[in-house]
C-alpha cells in the first residue's frame, strides 16, 4: 500500500517540501523524510499531551523514525485532504493516515500538522522543516500501541 502525493502546478517552496516529506512516509523512507528536516531548528511536538510524548529534535526523531518506526511498519499512507498556508513559512494540513504493522496491526487515524519552515542553508534547495506540530487522534495510537503490546507478547510466548 502506498501513495504518492502530488502538488499542484502552482505549489509554494514549503509545499513542495511538504510533499516531499509525505512521500518519503509513504515510501517508509528514511532519508527522504528527514532530509525535508532543519538540521538546527527541527522540532517535532506530537498532541494530545496525554500521550505523553516528549518533544523530538531532529537528532532525536531521526533515530526513532529509523529505529522505532519505519521497521515495525508493513505500510504507512498518509492521504492529504487539505492544505491551507497562511504565510509563506507555514503549512497547515488535515490527512488520513491508514498504516499496517508487520505483526498485522491497523492504525487508522487523522491528522493536523501544522508546519514552519526556514530557508535551506543550500541555495537553490526547497525550504526545510523547522518546526512541526501534530495533533492526532489519541484513542487511535493508544489502541494501537497495545494491540502491538498484545501481539509481541504472544509472539514472545510462542517463541520460548
Amino acid at each position: 500500500m502506498s501513495s504518492n502525493y502530488v502538488v499542484p502546478p502552482n505549489a509554494s517552496p514549503a509545499h513542495r517540501t511538504f510533499a516531499k516529506y509525505v512521500n518519503g512516509l509513504n515510501a517508509l523512507d528514511v532519508d527522504a523524510i528527514t532530509t525535508t528536516m532543519d538540521d538546527e531548528k527541527f522540532m517535532w511536538s506530537m498532541f494530545p499531551t496525554s500521550l505523553h510524548i516528549p518533544p523530538l529534535s531532529k537528532a532525536q526523531a531521526v533515530p526513532y523514525i529509523k529505529e522505532a518506526f519505519v521497521p515495525v511498519m508493513n505500510s504507512f499512507v498518509f492521504t492529504v485532504l487539505t492544505v491551507t498556508e497562511p504565510n509563506s513559512s507555514t503549512l497547515i494540513s488535515h490527512l488520513q493516515g491508514e498504516a499496517v504493522s508487520k505483526l498485522g496491526n491497523v492504525l487508522k487515524n487523522e491528522y493536523l500538522i501544522v508546519l514552519n519552515f526556514v530557508p535551506s542553508k543550500v541555495e537553490g534547495e526547497l525550504p526545510k522543516i523547522s518546526t512541526y506540530t501534530e495533533f492526532m487522534d489519541s484513542k487511535a495510537v493508544t489502541d494501537f500501541h497495545a494491540a502491538e503490546a498484545e501481539a509481541r507478547a504472544k509472539a514472545g510466548a510462542v517463541a520460548y
